[in-house]
C-alpha cells in the first residue's frame, strides 16, 4: 500500500506539470489567430485593401480555426501522435508571423491565414482532450487553467503585435513566431511517451444525435449572432480608432482589455448560470451587451475604458454557458457534435462580420459597430426557445 501511495504522488505531480505546458501553449497557440486585427490599419495601406474585405477576413479564417476543429478532433483521436499539438503550434506560428511580415497581397495574406488555421484546429481538439486525461479526477480544474491560458492569449496578442511592430517595422514581425517554434519543440518533449490511438468504434448518427441536430437550431443562432458582435467589435475598434487618428498601441490595448475583462465574464457567467439557468444569463448578456457597445461607441474619457471592459464581461459571459448547451444537445457525442455545432455558429457569426465590412465601406465604421449592437438583440428570441439545459 505505501508503495502504491508513492507512485501516486509522482504521478499527480507529473500530470500537475504536464497541464502547466499545455496551458502556456495554448497561451501562445491563441495569441496567433489574433494578431492582425491590432494591425489591420497597417496591413490595409501596405496591401491596399478596404474596410470591406479587413471585414471578410475574419470570415476566411473561421473557415479552418473553427469549422475544422470536430474534423481534426475525431482525426487526432484515431490516430493519436504528438503532431496535432506540436505541428498546429509550429505551423500556426511560423505562418501567422510570416503572413503579418511578408504578404505581398491580400490574396496572399487570405491563404496564409487559412493555413495558419489549419494549425490552430489541429491543436484545440487534440490538446484539450489530453490535457481531460491528464487532470483526472480533476477535470474541471485543470480545465479551467487550459482556457485561461487560450483567453490571455487573446487579450495580450494585440500588445504583442504593435510593440513588434513600432520597435522592428512590418518586416521584423516574424520574430512573433519565435515562442511558438520554441514551444512546438517543448512540447514534443513533454508528450513523451505519445498519446496512443483510439480505436475505439464510435456511432455518430444515432437517434439521439439527430434529435440533437434537430433541436439545435435555436443555439446556432445564439452562438451566430454572438460570435458576429465579438469579431466585429475586434476587427472594426482599431479601423474606428484609426480614422479617429488615435494611436494604434491605444487601440491594441482596447483589444485587450475587451479580452481580460472578458475572461472574468466567462467564468462568472458560467457560475451564475448554474444558479439562475442558462437563459437568463444569455438573455441579460445579449440586452447588457448592446448597451455597453453603443455606450462605448459615445464615451469619452475614462468612460471609453470602463465601457470596452463591461463590454467584454457581458459579451463573453456566455462562453461557457453555449458550451453546456451544445453538449445537452449531444449527450452521447460531447466532443464531436457539440463542437460541430459550436463550430458551425461560430463560422456563420465569423461570415456574417463580412457583410458588417460592407456596410462600415459603404456608410460608416460606427454606423456599422451600431448595427451589430442591435443584431445582438435578435437572439433573445432564440435563447428563449432553447430547449431546457
Amino acid at each position: 500500500m505505501v508503495t502504491t501511495g508513492a507512485m501516486a504522488v509522482p504521478s499527480r505531480k507529473r500530470g500537475v506539470w504536464k497541464t502547466g505546458f499545455f496551458t502556456f501553449a495554448h497561451f501562445l497557440n491563441d495569441s496567433y489567430p489574433n494578431l492582425y486585427p491590432a494591425l489591420l490599419p497597417i496591413l490595409m495601406v501596405a496591401m491596399h485593401f478596404s474596410v470591406a474585405l479587413a471585414g471578410l477576413l475574419s470570415s476566411i479564417a473561421a473557415l479552418t480555426t473553427q469549422l475544422l476543429q470536430p474534423v481534426m478532433g475525431l482525426w487526432a483521436d484515431r490516430v493519436g501522435t504528438r503532431y496535432f499539438v506540436v505541428g498546429g503550434l509550429m505551423v500556426g506560428s511560423i505562418v501567422s508571423a510570416a503572413a503579418l511580415a511578408f504578404s505581398p497581397s491580400y490574396a496572399i495574406f487570405v491563404m496564409a491565414l487559412l493555413v495558419a488555421g489549419l494549425g490552430n484546429a489541429a491543436f484545440h481538439p487534440h490538446a484539450s482532450a489530453l490535457v481531460g486525461e491528464l487532470a483526472k479526477s480533476r477535470k474541471g480544474l485543470g480545465m479551467s487553467f487550459f482556457m485561461i491560458g487560450g483567453n490571455f492569449g487573446r487579450a495580450l496578442a494585440p500588445i504583442a503585435a504593435t510593440t513588434a511592430f513600432l520597435y522592428w517595422g512590418r518586416h521584423g514581425l516574424w520574430i512573433l513566431a519565435i515562442p511558438g517554434v520554441v514551444m512546438a519543440g517543448v512540447m514534443w518533449w513533454v508528450m513523451r511517451p505519445a498519446p496512443r490511438p483510439q480505436s475505439r468504434a464510435v456511432h455518430i448518427w444515432t437517434p439521439a444525435f439527430r434529435q440533437g441536430l434537430k433541436h439545435s437550431g435555436n443555439l446556432l443562432v445564439v452562438v451566430m449572432l454572438r460570435n458576429l458582435a465579438s469579431m466585429a467589435t475586434v476587427t472594426l475598434v482599431p479601423i474606428l480608432w484609426h480614422s479617429l487618428h488615435r494611436s494604434l498601441s491605444e487601440a491594441a490595448a482596447l483589444l485587450s482589455v475587451l479580452f481580460i475583462v472578458g475572461s472574468l465574464g466567462n467564468m462568472t457567467g458560467g457560475a451564475i448560470s448554474d444558479r439562475i439557468g442558462a437563459k437568463p444569463v444569455l438573455i441579460g448578456s445579449a440586452v447588457a451587451s448592446t448597451i455597453f457597445l453603443l455606450w462605448f461607441l459615445h464615451a469619452q474619457g475614462i468612460w471609453i475604458w470602463i465601457t470596452i471592459g463591461l463590454l467584454g464581461f457581458a459579451l463573453y459571459s456566455t462562453g461557457s454557458v453555449v458550451m453546456v448547451a451544445g453538449q445537452s444537445l449531444f449527450p452521447d457525442n460531447k466532443g464531436m457534435a457539440s463542437g460541430l455545432t459550436l463550430g458551425v455558429g461560430n463560422t456563420l457569426g465569423a461570415l456574417a462580420v463580412g457583410v458588417i465590412g460592407i456596410l462600415a465601406k459603404h456608410t460608416s465604421t460606427e454606423i456599422a459597430l451600431n448595427t451589430t449592437a442591435l443584431l445582438l438583440l435578435l437572439s433573445i428570441p432564440f435563447s428563449i426557445r432553447l430547449r431546457a439545459i
